[in-house]
């Protein structure tokens, strides 16, 4: 490098790759980029999930890498040979010196149209309300019929058949096979839901083995997205991959990534159910024999009771008991009742001795004023007044004369 006076100034390779580094970031045709280019020298994703691989064209090269937060947003699966269009800038990475591009987004060469026309669908049909959640149906445990909509004698049919007859063999398997590929794959995929709804059966799926945007298409028509959005039977999808879902894997009731993934998610696999069955009769076998043994302690016990053991000796000691009970009750009630018998005779006497009508009887008398008040003193008379006298055997009416001498007058 110059300085200011012309002269060459040494700096060291640090300084160099730096100051290169600085030029690429600061230069703005760099920044933003699209290269089109094919894929190669990819080994799929590091530890980190990283991607690193090269873009080529006829007689160039250049390294690419792209870092795994904007890997997420990649419609499909990357590969050596794929054409390619990478949007991205320009980078330098100085420890060694070398220029690689920063990819932000790659996209298939000649898909991009079909891209944004997905999308523009894709947003469609979530506002209406197809993918939604709340509409989607539970799969059957146990499903004793599963209807497989796959390509004739595809690698998705042979996965699917293979695995839920491993796995649950009392399930029956009928199989739809239909177009998965091409402009009458749409129109041919209905006619086999539609076979298959009419058919009764507890689940149905519907399997491809993956493929290019442009393979899966036919998964993405909204006919086919409104035929399985009204279909009463549960519905599983596997169709493509994780990064490249196709809107019957939205709209499904539930969603794998492979065919395999589709069979186990439609039906259990018999050698748990049997661990589980296995293990269930051992806890009952547990749980009785833990009561028989409870039990019979229990009957030991009871048969080691003195009491129980001789009942009749305790039958007759207890009716000797009672007997003695019964007499001793007896006895006392007997002497109760002769002291209150004695009790009222006594009070009868005294009740009888009191009676004004036995004194009246002995020639005592009551003498009464005209109020019917009984005369005790010669105070409470006057001259002339009536009274009543009460004998033995009836009133005599009278009137009093001369109060306060010494011997009275009667009339």
């Amino acid at each position: 490098m110059i300085n200011e006076n012309g002269e060459i100034k040494v700096i060291s390779v640090s300084e160099l790759n730096n100051y290169i580094k600085l030029l690429f970031d600061n230069t703005i045709t760099l920044k933003n980029i699209a290269l089109h280019g094919e894929i190669s020298n990819f080994n799929g994703a590091n530890r980190s999930g990283h991607l690193y691989f090269s873009l080529n064209d006829e007689t160039s090269s250049i390294r690419v890498v792209m870092f795994k937060y904007d890997s997420l947003s990649l419609l499909f699966e990357p590969k050596n040979g794929d054409e390619v269009i990478l949007y991205g800038g320009v980078s330098s990475y100085p420890p060694n010196g070398t220029y690689q591009i920063i990819a932000k987004k790659i996209e298939l060469f000649g898909q991009g149209n079909l891209l944004i026309q997905k999308e523009k669908l894709k947003a469609k049909l979530f506002k209406e309300g197809y993918f939604d959640e709340k509409h989607k149906k539970e799969l059957p445990k146990y499903p004793n019929s599963i209807g497989l909509i796959t390509g004739k004698n595809s690698a998705a049919q042979v996965d699917v058949v293979t695995n839920v007859s491993r796995r649950f063999p009392l399930a029956k398997i009928t199989i739809f096979n239909s177009l998965v590929q091409g402009d009458s794959a749409p129109k041919d995929l209905i006619n086999a839901l539609n076979k298959a709804e009419s058919a009764n059966l507890d689940i149905i799926i519907i399997a491809r083995g993956g493929g290019s945007l442009e393979d899966l298409s036919a998964f993405d028509n909204e006919e086919l997205v409104k035929e399985i959005y009204k279909c009463e039977i549960p519905i599983i999808s596997a169709v493509g991959h994780e990064i490249n879902r196709s809107f019957c894997d939205y709209v499904a009731d539930k969603y794998v990534s492979t065919p395999t993934g589709a069979a186990e998610l439609a039906v259990p696999d018999q050698s748990e159910l049997l661990e589980n069955l296995k293990q269930t009769k051992n806890y009952i076998d547990q749980i009785l024999n833990d009561k028989i043994n409870s039990y019979s302690i229990r009957l030991k016990d009871l048969s080691n009771n003195k009491c129980l053991k001789d009942i009749a000796y305790n039958y007759d000691k207890n009716i000797e008991k009672l007997m003695n009970y019964r007499k001793y009750l007896d006895n006392y009630l007997k002497n109760k009742f002769l002291n209150l018998d004695s009790l009222v005779k006594s009070k009868t006497e005294i009740i009888e001795t009191l009676n004004p009508k036995k004194l009246l009887e002995k020639g005592y008398s009551i003498v009464y004023n005209d109020e019917g008040l009984i005369i005790n003193s010669t105070k409470s008379v006057k001259d002339n007044q009536k009274l009543k006298i009460q004998m033995s055997d009836g009133i005599i009416q009278t009137k009093v004369a001369n109060i306060g001498e010494k011997n009275n007058g009667w009339n």
